[in-house]
């Protein structure tokens, strides 16, 4: 019974994924805003490095997995950054593959403001190896022209506009669309641009305590906006306990831990608000990032904020 459900969502997600090309969950996309917002390269002075493990619905034969890294490091001028990121991406038989190099321009808007424009440029893989798959109908034309593998290019642009306590951003991960089709003309893969907003604000609940709040949408030309929805108390930047809700999604919980000032753990848990909870034993997020070689002739008294913009997320 259970790898008849099993077989049931994975058909179900399978076409989802290979017509409207979500990509990976809100809540990865939280904790990795690099990979929706190239604009965060630089977030930190000096180099930044993070790793991220996810894995969903334990339980599940091929289940999804998601490893990412993003490599980073703003300049001495205080006004550039650069990095490369990767990420991977495996669900079943499909799998994405991202490598990609983000660039950033930093620049004092005004005395209490500051703004970040990001480009990034890379390759996607993506393929589907049917040799996993239960096949009912082996001589289909999809089938029988053997696995899919394209590569194709990703060109994404993305903005933050920053004070001490707030921030607001835009950005479009992938401009480039493309389609796979059948001989009948049919969508085997259709890649489609997504257009990502995130604003956020900080408050203090004490001297010790700040509570950083945030709201990530994401909006897709033929499926419903998602939002999910995140707060976060942080105590003297060395312990920090969240919540996260995306509606009709899922909800969960996070918490991360600061130590030997430059590495912070990070680890998540998530459940869907669907019936798959009865089958599936949620999801896990593990992060660990690390900052360091801060530049002592950084340009910095010219940053509103002199070490980590308002908007990172570690």
């Amino acid at each position: 019974m259970k790898q008849c459900i099993y077989s049931l969502i994975f058909t179900v997600t399978l076409s989802f994924s290979v017509n409207a090309q979500s990509g990976i969950k809100l809540t990865d996309y939280y904790h990795n805003p690099i990979q929706y917002n190239p604009a965060y390269v630089g977030v930190s002075n000096g180099y930044f490095v993070k790793g991220t493990y996810t894995t969903q619905w334990l339980g599940f034969d091929d289940a999804p997995v998601t490893q990412t890294l993003d490599v980073q490091r703003r300049f001495s001028n205080n006004r550039y950054a650069a990095g490369l990121s990767i990420l991977n991406d495996d669900f079943g038989a499909v799998k994405n593959f991202n490598v990609e190099a983000n660039f950033g321009l930093h620049l004092r808007a005004t005395e209490k403001t500051g703004f970040v424009l990001g480009i990034k440029a890379g390759l996607n893989n993506f393929s589907i190896d049917y040799n996993r798959l239960n096949i009912y109908d082996p001589t289909e034309f999809v089938y029988s022209n053997g696995n899919l593998a394209e590569t194709k290019p990703i060109i994404g642009a993305g903005f933050f506009f920053y004070g001490r306590k707030w921030f607001f951003g835009m950005s479009v991960p992938n401009i480039v669309s493309y389609r796979l089709e059948d001989e009948f003309n049919r969508d085997i893969y259709n890649k489609i641009p997504h257009v990502y907003t995130t604003i956020g604000f900080d408050s203090n609940i004490s001297q010790d305590v700040l509570l950083k709040s945030q709201a990530l949408i994401q909006m897709v030309e033929g499926a419903p906006i998602s939002a999910l929805l995140t707060t976060r108390a942080q105590y003297r930047d060395k312990i920090g306990i969240g919540l996260q809700y995306q509606p009709e999604a899922l909800y969960g919980a996070f918490v991360n831990v600061r130590f030997k000032s430059e590495f912070t753990l990070t680890y998540g848990y998530d459940m869907a608000l669907s019936d798959l909870n009865q089958y599936a034993n949620g999801n896990h997020y593990f992060g660990l990032s690390y900052k360091f070689g801060q530049d002592e002739k950084c340009d910095c008294e010219n940053d509103i904020n002199n070490e980590d913009r308002v908007y990172i997320t570690r």
